[in-house]
């Protein structure tokens, strides 16, 4: 069901991954409305080397489709997966579910793609601070109208080849991240987090709080 929301602190803590969505478009009005949000995000110099390629027609949609299976064989390598046994009703097994439904059924929704124009002075890593503000302003203003929204892999891997040919990207730039939008089935919620203490540090790097071993081979959820 659909639960907008203008508290701001509400938005930021409730924006979870939503990998299940309803039958139901997204009118043009309210993914405009996430646009312009992309839109106002900061970015270097203000240059704004930014694209935005809304992706909904059917040749698009079946190029997702495609990128989707072939990222969910690499994920499934990654973190171990697979389909859970219909009786399963454990945490897992429900993240699972939702992980395929989004990855089978990408192709039946709206997504958008974020590209960056390549340039000589700056390294990848460090562009990235002048396009992911844009995906993350997009990303929020998804949640504040009710719309669920996910960030996907799919423009990674080999999915980068199809989505780059079926849009005709040209190579100078970079497919620097995918987002599905769509109506949620379910609702928003609290998302777990480490607790602040555990991530932040004051002046000094504390050797003790950033050992990370403990966190691989485990999934994490949004």
């Amino acid at each position: 069901m659909p639960d907008p929301t203008d508290d701001v602190w509400e938005v930021l803590s409730t924006a979870r991954s939503i990998r299940r969505f309803t039958d139901e478009p997204v009118d043009a009005e309210t993914l405009d409305r996430c646009l312009q949000a992309a839109t106002w995000a900061p970015n270097g110099a203000n240059a704004q080397l930014w694209r935005f390629i809304v992706l909904d027609a059917p040749e698009q949609r079946a190029a997702v489709a495609e990128a989707a299976q072939i990222a969910l064989r690499t994920i499934e390598s990654i973190y171990g997966m697979s389909r859970p046994d219909p009786d399963d009703q454990s945490r897992t097994a429900r993240n699972n579910r939702a992980t395929y439904e989004l990855h089978d059924r990408a192709g039946d929704y709206t997504s958008v793609l974020f590209t960056a124009y390549k340039n000589e002075f700056a390294s990848e890593f460090l562009q990235g601070g002048s396009i992911y503000p844009a995906l993350q302003n997009f990303y929020l203003a998804a949640r504040a109208q009710g719309l669920g929204a996910c960030i996907t892999s799919w423009a990674s891997y080999d999915g980068e080849r199809v989505l780059r040919t079926s849009v005709g990207i040209p190579d100078e730039w970079f497919l620097a991240g995918h987002v599905v939008v769509g109506w949620p089935r379910g609702r928003h919620g609290p998302m777990r987090r480490r607790p602040v203490a555990d991530v932040v540090f004051r002046n000094r790097w504390d050797a003790d709080r950033a050992d990370i071993t403990y966190g691989r081979g485990a999934r994490p959820r949004n």
